[in-house]
């Protein structure tokens, strides 16, 4: 599955470096792999991480290692799931 949580930033861009750099540690102990940090086009959202995970258990288990960073008000999380057809 692919996991996309899109959020605003109000710190700087140090800041979002030092949160990027800590995800991509907590996502290797968990197995999760983290493909990275984009802007979306979309004017609503500065931010979005994007995940792939075997499970959303396992997700879940990476996120509660990071707490979500004061300098990000709000954040929602679309979950993908693999289609077979």
């Amino acid at each position: 599955m692919i996991i996309l949580i899109y959020f605003d930033w109000l710190g700087n861009r140090t800041e979002l470096k030092e949160y990027n750099e800590k995800i991509k540690q907590v996502c290797e102990k968990f197995g999760v792999r983290y493909l990275g940090l984009y802007g979306p086009m979309s004017v609503k959202w500065n931010y979005v991480s994007i995940f792939e995970a075997d499970s959303f258990d396992g997700f879940l288990e990476m996120g509660r290692q990071v707490t979500r960073h004061p300098k990000m008000p709000h954040h929602i999380a679309e979950i993908l799931l693999p289609q077979k057809i």
